[in-house]
């Protein structure tokens, strides 16, 4: 993240050229901003859902109808989507790439099914 990490990664490996090493990229998990603009979303998703009409059933299956609110919306829209395009059960195991990728897939699907567009981060500064 910093000049001076970059710099001592690359003297590290300049001093270790003859050992027999792997290195392994890791990104960090999402960031507290991340899980709040998260939250957020989900919130405001649930918001326009409820404005437009839509209730779960309406958007996940046939069923008794359920307003949409920021747990349903993430566990019945935003988790199917996070399990098929990670493997992860939660939201705390997502790194930053993670987080966009979901988004991106459930907001993609919400604008064409629904014409529900929210921002992810709005009031996050993202």
């Amino acid at each position: 993240k910093h000049p001076d990490q970059a710099q001592a990664l690359i003297q590290f490996i300049k001093d270790n050229k003859d050992a027999d090493l792997q290195f392994k990229l890791i990104r960090g998990s999402r960031t507290s901003r991340q899980n709040d603009a998260l939250h957020t979303y989900l919130r405001e998703v649930a918001r326009h859902m409820e404005a437009a009409g839509l209730d779960m059933k309406t958007v996940i299956k046939d069923g008794v109808p359920i307003t949409p609110d920021e747990r349903n919306v993430k566990k019945e829209m935003w988790m199917p989507i996070q399990r098929a395009l990670t493997n992860k059960e939660s939201t705390t195991e997502l790194d930053t790439k993670e987080v966009n990728e979901v988004y991106q897939h459930m907001s993609r699907v919400l604008v064409q099914k629904y014409g529900i567009d929210v921002p992810f981060g709005r009031g996050h500064g993202y």
